[in-house]
């Protein structure tokens, strides 16, 4: 059973202005995009595994991002991991929910206020332009 579809692929290439991609080249992309998918999180889960944590963490997927020289995810980190819970539904059905977290609204307000950031800057060196002193 295949995890990616051959229509997912279909609708990515008309995003990207492709208009027609034939049945086999589809079939053929959606089972190399699974196989690439499954060695990034083989190799996520090795880092996981080495870490000896339980959970498998975006810093995890981004160090096997890098081992294989492709660019990480960027803004998906995130210091807790998401904790998710099961509700009954109004016609008896499990879903899936992410538990949130209460906050006191006195403790929110008392809390110190974090740091500005920095601003941002560029400086230019005249030994670095194009490798030529």
């Amino acid at each position: 059973m295949s995890i990616i579809k051959p229509d997912a692929v279909r609708e990515a290439a008309a995003s990207a202005g492709i208009k027609s991609l034939r049945e086999e080249v589809a079939n053929s992309l959606a089972q190399d995009a699974e196989y690439r998918l499954r060695e990034i999180v083989q190799e996520a889960l090795k880092f996981k595994r080495h870490s000896r944590r339980r959970r498998l963490t975006v810093s995890d997927i981004n160090n096997a991002l890098r081992v294989r020289n492709v660019e990480p995810l960027y803004g998906f980190s995130f210091p807790d991991p998401i904790v998710y819970g099961t509700k009954t539904a109004a016609d008896g059905s499990q879903v899936s929910v992410v538990e949130d977290k209460i906050l006191e609204f006195d403790e929110v307000l008392s809390a110190p206020l974090p740091k500005a950031p920095l601003e941002i800057s560029f400086r230019a060196h005249w030994l670095a332009i194009e490798g030529v002193q």
